[in-house]
């Protein structure tokens, strides 16, 4: 890892607090960065008070930037995209609560859209960075316990589904009743299956997905990655070629009778195995909310980053501390 020089943040924000110019003095010869005919503030005195008024995140803010900019030298075109996406959110934001996006900025505690742009950019490098060191940590026997178990070839399928008949006025118990008859009318369209009818004919007449009734409930290839429920998309990839649901599949929309027509070849592990790192680094960041700060933490200390006021670096430890503590919470 490269080896960044030791960031020191005392001088940092000092030369932040009194600037670059002629500096005033007190009369007890601390610099000044304001003075009034009754005394002033100096610099010290500034200083010691940022460090206790969101001192510490704009002191973080500050690493993770020389960092990542050393990390990441160039903005690529997925950042781009990425900081514009959010810039959109924040001005469809403005529009539901009747405000402004100069005024959503300024709510956000930022000061102009230039500030804020480099916030999101900073959020994007950081999400790469812990991305990045997340997945190296991952090993190859992993990687190819993933290919074996949760890799397959497209498969084309077709459904029927049967949706219960509910509404808002409901209580759970005639809610429940209706989806209990959606089941038992899905199971009498597999008895119907099974005694031969065609599959097409009775997904014009049975299902209730309006889109693919028509067509005999065709849903063309699919992939693992299609934006399916995951029980539909479990359901289905279990299936053998040739083969309907030998009972109803329960999703968020009802009860649903797949059926697999065709399949095609596992794609080969070297063409797949970054989308299996990607997909395993997503998991373990669900799993352990922790782990992005811990692995934040972890990228910093590669840098050799060292914080030279102690009090800012018991500063920083309590913030980490605490952050990492609510994290857990909200997990929870």
């Amino acid at each position: 890892m490269k080896n960044l020089k030791k960031i020191f943040i005392l001088i940092i924000l000092v030369t932040i607090v009194t600037g670059c110019g002629k500096i005033p003095t007190l009369k007890n010869g601390e610099e000044a960065v304001v003075n009034t005919n009754k005394g002033g503030i100096s610099a010290e005195d500034l200083y010691q008070k940022l460090k206790t008024k969101n001192g510490t995140a704009v002191m973080i803010d500050m690493i993770d930037t020389i960092i990542l900019n050393d990390m990441y030298k160039e903005e690529t075109d997925a950042e781009k995209k990425y900081i514009e996406e959010q810039v959109d959110n924040l001005k469809s934001s403005a529009e539901q609560y009747n405000s402004t996006y100069s005024a959503m900025i300024k709510y956000y505690g930022f000061e102009n859209e230039k500030e804020l742009k480099e916030y999101f950019s900073l959020t994007y490098k950081r999400n790469q960075a812990v991305n990045k060191y997340v997945g190296k940590s991952i090993k190859e026997k992993e990687l190819k316990k993933y290919y074996e178990k949760e890799v397959h070839g497209d498969i084309k399928v077709k459904h029927i589904l049967i949706s219960p008949e509910t509404n808002d006025e409901m209580t759970t118990e005639e809610k429940d009743k209706a989806l209990e008859n959606a089941k038992k009318d899905a199971q009498s369209i597999i008895t119907k299956l099974n005694n031969g009818e065609d599959f097409d004919k009775l997904a014009k007449d049975y299902s209730d997905d309006t889109a693919t009734a028509s067509k005999g409930g065709d849903l063309g290839w699919i992939s693992t990655d299609e934006d399916f429920v995951q029980e539909f998309l479990d359901a289905a990839f279990k299936l053998e070629k040739g083969k309907y649901s030998s009972s109803p599949v329960k999703t968020t929309y009802g009860y649903h009778i797949i059926y697999k027509t065709d399949e095609k070849e596992k794609p080969k592990y070297d063409t797949v195995k970054q989308k299996i790192i990607d997909k395993l680094v997503e998991e373990k960041l669900e799993e352990d909310k922790t782990l992005y700060y811990d692995t934040l933490e972890e990228i910093r200390k590669d840098y050799d980053m060292e914080i030279i006021d102690s009090d800012l670096s018991k500063l920083y430890k309590e913030y980490m501390k605490n952050l990492i503590a609510n994290t857990k919470d909200n997990s929870n």
